[in-house]
């Protein structure tokens, strides 16, 4: 699929957009609501030129957070990334409710800390979905907005992991305290510093890159150790359930094989 040739009047530059686009004047509701037209990719600025697959639906830019916002009641080209994320963290943020009422309640043994770290999950995976959400909502606001959002995408996606790995080691080390708060440490501050790396500009330089690249593949590998130890002290009938492996399993599966589409853009090549 080839692009559209760029206007030579658009070369370098995109094209201005209209009052009504840019939220500038005294607009009223329905200019704030739906922009006079949505721009093709060659009419965005270059910041914005993330994927020359996808044509058209761009949002002008709004340089308004409410703007940007009210993108959230017509058709554009974020509305399904933007949705699909808002409605998941909705969910989570009210399942552990549900659990508490039908599933914590029942077991006559369980504890305080069932729930606790049911909720640090849930809640990981709420501020995940939340902040991607946030990322493709505001990305039309500013070049400096879409930065920031960017590194909250990359954020939520330390907390969903570092929620994910809390209840596994509580529960695949149930016996064996002192390795959970041995776990909970290194994860949580492998977490920490892969937060602190994205979200600072400095450590984002590149002479800080092979700190970078260290800690994020700690991060990584942390959840590797921790789940090879457990199997190695207590075997894999009992940790299959205690850690829910095959769940995990399927999950890795599942995330490496929609990272590999997503890197090699099948999708837009089929």
């Amino acid at each position: 699929m080839s692009l559209r040739r760029t206007p030579p009047e658009c070369n370098g530059h995109f094209k201005q957009p209209s009052p009504c686009q840019s939220g500038a004047g005294n607009l009223g509701l329905h200019g704030l609501v739906a922009p006079s037209k949505l721009l093709f990719f060659h009419e965005i600025p270059s910041w914005q030129q993330d994927n020359e697959f996808i044509l058209s639906g761009y949002r002008p830019t709004s340089g308004s957070v409410w703007i940007s916002v009210a993108s959230l009641l017509y058709v554009n080209n974020q509305t399904i990334n933007t949705y699909s994320h808002l409605i998941g963290a909705v969910i989570f943020a009210l399942l552990p409710f549900y659990f508490y009422y039908y599933v914590f309640n029942l077991p006559p043994n369980a504890e305080n800390v069932d729930l606790l770290v049911i909720c640090i999950y849930s809640y990981g995976v709420a501020v995940c979905f939340a902040f991607s959400s946030t990322f493709h909502l505001l990305w039309n606001h500013s070049q400096n907005f879409a930065k920031f959002c960017n590194k909250l995408d990359y954020v939520g996606i330390l907390v969903l992991m570092w929620g994910a790995g809390i209840p596994t080691i509580y529960y695949g080390f149930f016996c064996n305290p002192r390795l959970q708060v041995l776990y909970w440490s290194t994860t949580s501050g492998a977490a920490l510093c892969c937060a602190v790396f994205t979200l600072s500009p400095r450590f984002g330089s590149p002479q800080f890159r092979h700190w970078r690249a260290s800690f994020y593949a700690a991060f990584g590998l942390s959840s590797v150790v921790f789940v090879a130890h457990g199997l190695t002290l207590h075997g894999w009938e009992l940790q299959k359930t205690r850690m829910s492996l095959i769940w995990m399993v399927w999950m890795a599966t599942a995330n490496l094989t929609g990272a590999a589409i997503y890197a090699a853009r099948v999708l837009y090549l089929a």
